[in-house]
C-alpha cells in the first residue's frame, strides 16, 4: 500500500509537467508560534489555488510576513485574490521561507518548497514566479523542481535548565546553557537543526543533531535572556527539505557570582591580596609569557599608597581555588605613584589595566591609567613595561623600578607616558565635550589571545560625567575604537558623545567570536547607600551583551552592536554562606573586573573592591555559580 505522501508517478498536474506557479505573501506567527505552515497548490474542477500561509519579504530589522492566495486556471499564470491576502505575523524563527524579492523592475516570488496532493498522493516541487505589479504572476517554467518530501515536524519540544544547583535557598541552572528535546517525527530525517533566537538584538545560536538524536544543548546564550527555540528536522544535508515545530521559548537563568570567604558579611570575605584597597583590575598571562605564564597579576591601590602597584598569584589552576585567590604584593618595588607635586601634567594616578602586547607590539605590558592632573581634568595615559611580560617595571631608569616624580611622566622622562584619551581642549588627542575621561578598560583579552595585537577595530570603554545636552546622569561610559594608531572616541550626529548612560566602572569580556558582554553599576539606583557616608556607592550590577554581527563588519564591535542600557539584567550576588547580598552590600562593591583566569569561560573570577559603607575598601573575590 502506497502511503499518501509517497511520490507516486509523475503527475503533479495531468496537463503541465514542469509548468506552474507559485504565488503569495507569507504568514507572520507570534513569538511561541505554531510550526511554520507549508504552501500548497489544489485543484477544484479545472480552477486551481495555491496558498501560500507564510511569506517574507526584506531582511533584518525591516523583514515583513505575509499571507497570499493566488488563482489560476491555466496553471502558467495566477492573479492575487487580494481579499484572501494580507500581511500576519513574523515568525521568531523560519527556515527556507517562500519570499518576495525585488527584481529589476519587477518582483519574483520564490517558493523552495510546496505541496500538491492529487488522487492521494502527495508530492512536492520548488518554482519561482515573476511579476511586474505583485497582482499578476507569471510561472518560470525553468524554475520548476520536483523535490522529495520533506519530513514531518519533531512534537513535543521541551525546554530545560542544564547543571541546576542549588546554593542556601536559591535553585540555578546554568546561565548560558539550555537543554532541548523532542519526539522524532517519524522517518526521512537526515538530521536536526535547532536554533534559539532572542528578541533584544535578535541574535541567534544554532546546533546541529544527529538523526538519532532527540535531545541537545544550547551553549553560548545570554544570561537571563528569553530565547524562542524551534527543532528543525532536516530531510537532506543542506536541510532544503525541513519539517519545523512549533516554537518554544524559555529564559536562560540569572547569572550568580558567590563572594570567597565565610559568613555573610564583608568581615570575614577572604583577601585575596592583604594590602589591596581600590582601582583594582587583573590580567591573565598565557603560556607564552616566560616567568609569569599562566599566571594573574593585579594591578590595583595599595592600602596606604597613591597609585599602582602590582600583585602576583602563582600559576592559575582551576582545580586549585588558591591559585587564582591568593597573590603576593609587590607594592615596594613596582607600578606607578602620584608625583608628591606637579605644577602640570600626571598629578594623581588612579585605576589602570595592564594589557600584554603581541610580539610584534613588543612582547610587554601596555598599562593603560587615569590621572587627575595638575589642571584639574582627568585623562588617560599609557606607559610600557620595560621588563617584558614581567610587567612591573615601567621606568627605563636603572636607579628605580617605580615612577614617581612628575619630571619621570613628562616627554623624554623614564617613564614618559602618552595620552591615550585627551579632553577638549588638549592639544592631541583631544576630544569635545569632556572635561574628564576615566575608568578606562580595553575590551582584552579575548578567548583566543591573551595579548593585545593592536588590530584596528579593537575598542574601550570609559566613564566620563554629566554631559550638558547629552546626559544628565552623573556616570556615563563614552566608547573608542582603535583604528591602528590611535583611539577614536564616537559621537552621534548631534555631536554628543555616544554614552553608556547611568553606567560606571563598567568592564567588558569576550565570550568568542565577536560577542562581549560588559558589567556595569547602576549609581542612579541608590537605594541601600548610607547615609553620611563618602565611600563610592556604585549601585546594582547590570549586564549587557553586544554581538559584532548585529551591524557593519561581523568582525568589528561597534557602539550600535550593544543592547540598550535601559535593557540591561540584574546580576545577583551570594555572600559565601549562600544568602543573597542586600542593595548595600551590593551598592558598595566597586572597580571591579571579571576575568577567566585560565582562559576557559568555564572557570570566571571577578577581582573587586568592597565595603560596608563604613570600612576602608578593601579587595576581595567571587566566582562565577553557573556559567
Amino acid at each position: 500500500m502506497t502511503h499518501p505522501r509517497s511520490r507516486g508517478p509523475r503527475a503533479f498536474l495531468p496537463a503541465l509537467q514542469p509548468a506552474w506557479l507559485l504565488a503569495g505573501l507569507v504568514v507572520l506567527v507570534p513569538a511561541v508560534t505554531p510550526a511554520q505552515p507549508v504552501p500548497s497548490l489544489a485543484q477544484a474542477g479545472s480552477s486551481y489555488t495555491l496558498s501560500v500561509p507564510y511569506l517574507e519579504y526584506g531582511s533584518g530589522s525591516s523583514r515583513q510576513a505575509f499571507s497570499a492566495t493566488l488563482r489560476s486556471s491555466t496553471l502558467t499564470r495566477f492573479t492575487l485574490d487580494a481579499a484572501a491576502s494580507g500581511s500576519t505575523p513574523l515568525l521568531a524563527s523560519s527556515s527556507n521561507p517562500a519570499r518576495v524579492e525585488a527584481l529589476g523592475t519587477g518582483f519574483r516570488l520564490s517558493l523552495p518548497y510546496l505541496e500538491y496532493a492529487s488522487g492521494g498522493v502527495t508530492r512536492a516541487y520548488s518554482v519561482s514566479l515573476a511579476s511586474t505589479d505583485l497582482a499578476s504572476f507569471t510561472v518560470e517554467l525553468d524554475s520548476v523542481r520536483e523535490l522529495a518530501l520533506q519530513p514531518a515536524a519533531p512534537t513535543g519540544v521541551q525546554l530545560a535548565a542544564v547543571g541546576v544547583q542549588t546554593v542556601g535557598s536559591l535553585s540555578f541552572g546554568s546561565s548560558t546553557q539550555l537543554q532541548v528535546s523532542w519526539d522524532a517525527p517519524g522517518s526521512g530525517v537526515d538530521h536536526y537543526e535547532i536554533t534559539a533566537t532572542e528578541s533584544l538584538m535578535n541574535t541567534r545560536v544554532r546546533a546541529t543533531a544527529a538523526a538519532t538524536a532527540r535531545s541537545t544543548t544550547l551553549a553560548g546564550l545570554k544570561a537571563s535572556t528569553a530565547y524562542a527555540v524551534q527543532v528543525v528536522a532536516c530531510g537532506d544535508s543542506a536541510c532544503t527539505r525541513a519539517g519545523p515545530a512549533a516554537v518554544v521559548s524559555a529564559t536562560t537563568p540569572a547569572e550568580y557570582w558567590q563572594l570567597q570567604g565565610s559568613g555573610n558579611s564583608v568581615a570575614t570575605l577572604l583577601q585575596p591580596v592583604a594590602d589591596g584597597n581600590a582601582r583594582l583590575s587583573a590580567t591573565r598571562f598565557g603560556p607564552e609569557a616566560g616567568a609569569v605564564a599562566n599566571t594573574v597579576q593585579l594591578y590595583y591601590g595599595p592600602k596606604g599608597v597613591s597609585g599602582l602597584s602590582v600583585a602576583a598569584s602563582g600559576m592559575v589552576s582551576a582545580a586549585s581555588k588558591a591559585s587564582y585567590l591568593s597573590f603576593t604584593s609587590l607594592a615596594a618595588s613596582s607600578g606607578l605613584r602620584s608625583p608628591a607635586s606637579a605644577a602640570s601634567g600626571i598629578k594623581s594616578v588612579m585605576t589602570g589595566q595592564g594589557v600584554p602586547l603581541s610580539a610584534a607590539l613588543g612582547a610587554r605590558v601596555r598599562l593603560f591609567f587615569e590621572s587627575n592632573d595638575a589642571d584639574g581634568k582627568t585623562r588617560i595615559y599609557s606607559v610600557d613595561s620595560v621588563d617584558g611580560y614581567l610587567g612591573r617595571d615601567f621606568n627605563q631608569s636603572l636607579a628605580a623600578t617605580t615612577c614617581s616624580t612628575s619630571a619621570d611622566y613628562q616627554a623624554g622622562g623614564p617613564c614618559a607616558a602618552t595620552l591615550a584619551i585627551g579632553v577638549e581642549g588638549d592639544g592631541a588627542n583631544a576630544n569635545a565635550r569632556f572635561n574628564a575621561a576615566r575608568q578606562q578598560k580595553l575590551a582584552y583579552p579575548t578567548q583566543t589571545d591573551w595579548r593585545w595585537d593592536g588590530a584596528a577595530g579593537s575598542f574601550m570603554v570609559f566613564t566620563v560625567d554629566a554631559i550638558a545636552g547629552c546626559s544628565t546622569a552623573s556616570h556615563n561610559h563614552a566608547y573608542a575604537v582603535w583604528n591602528g594608531s590611535r583611539f577614536v572616541v564616537q559621537y552621534a550626529a548631534d555631536g554628543c558623545p555616544k554614552l553608556f548612560r547611568s553606567a560606571q566602572a563598567a568592564l567588558p569580556m569576550h565570550i568568542g567570536g565577536a560577542r562581549y558582554k560588559m558589567y556595569f553599576g547602576d549609581p542612579s539606583l541608590s537605594t541601600g547607600r548610607l547615609t553620611g557616608s563618602q565611600l563610592p556607592f556604585v549601585g546594582p550590577k547590570k549586564l549587557v551583551y553586544a554581538d559584532g554581527a548585529s551591524t557593519g563588519p561581523e568582525a568589528t564591535v561597534e557602539f550600535e552592536d550593544w543592547e540598550r542600557v535601559d535593557t540591561a539584567r540584574n546580576v545577583h550576588f551570594l555572600w559565601p554562606n549562600g544568602e543573597p547580598l542586600n542593595d548595600r552590600a551590593e551598592g558598595y562593591i566597586d572597580d571591579f573586573h571579571f576575568l577567566a583566569p585560565t582562559g576557559s569561560l568555564d572557570l570566571q573570577v571577578l577581582y573587586l573592591s568592597i565595603t560596608d559603607g563604613t570600612v576602608l575598601p578593601f579587595a576581595a573575590a567571587a566566582v562565577l555559580l553557573n556559567p
